[in-house]
């Protein structure tokens, strides 16, 4: 009789390594490629780029095409906004509304008249004004006070805003001040005589470039009005009579 037992390895003898499972693949091991981003040939042709001028006009190129995209963009934008909301027809009908309103307050009130009899008196009183100013400022009192005004001025901090707001303002501003006070010094005509263009300063005898006769003289501005009252004036027939254009 045949019992079967199983047999199992005593715990004294070593364990058989396993045997290596040799199994190829046909998969190939992919290797991570090296990858540049720049090279130096490539620094080498931005630099020729940038020697010969090729690479300002690519980016003036570009920034040109980038703006006029936008443009187009907006222009459609407000287009179709326009067309829904009829903003420019609600904008013509508001400012035409406030428009008539003002004329009807100006008529009532008389704002528009009253502002030029001032500009008006303020002009002409004001060389009496800027007299009895600086007057006033030779005194003691008119000294202290300027002194007090700028000490207070500088202390307060609103010297610094000032120059703070002339830093956004003047780059505006400037031209126009300046055209403006050029303006106030300078003549600009046409000679009635040879209808060539004359300009020059108010403080100076003006002769046309032309026909050589004198257009302008300091003092008169009208010179029919003072040609028979002053005796050194020149002759009657060396004098002419134009129409001052204030440039």
């Amino acid at each position: 009789m045949t019992i079967g037992i199983p047999w199992h390895r005593p715990l004294f003898l070593p364990m058989k390594p396993d045997r290596p499972n040799y199994r190829f693949t046909n998969a190939t091991i992919s290797r991570p490629l090296a990858i540049r981003a720049f090279r130096r040939s490539d620094f080498d042709g931005f630099a020729r780029r940038v020697a010969s001028g090729e690479a300002l006009r690519d980016a003036w190129r570009s920034a040109n095409e980038g703006i006029e995209q936008l443009a187009f963009e907006a222009r459609r934008a407000a287009e179709r906004i326009d067309r829904r909301y009829a903003v420019s027809r609600r904008i013509g009908s508001a400012a035409r509304t406030a428009a008539s309103r003002a004329q009807e307050i100006d008529f009532e009130i008389g704002i528009s008249r009253r502002w030029r009899s001032f500009s008006m008196d303020f002009s002409r009183n004001w060389p009496r004004y800027r007299r009895e100013l600086n007057g006033f400022l030779q005194t003691p009192v008119g000294r202290g006070s300027m002194m007090a005004f700028f000490f207070w001025f500088a202390l307060s901090g609103w010297m610094f805003r000032f120059f703070i707001i002339a830093t956004w303002v003047l780059p505006f501003a400037a031209p126009l001040l300046i055209g403006t006070f050029a303006n106030s010094f300078a003549l600009q005509g046409v000679c009635p005589a040879c209808k060539r263009q004359f300009i020059g300063y108010r403080n100076q005898v003006i002769r046309c470039p032309g026909c050589r006769n004198i257009v302008w003289q300091p003092g008169d501005d009208d010179f029919t009005k003072n040609r028979s009252n002053t005796s050194s004036k020149p002759s009657e027939s060396d004098i002419i009579d134009i129409e001052i254009e204030e440039k």
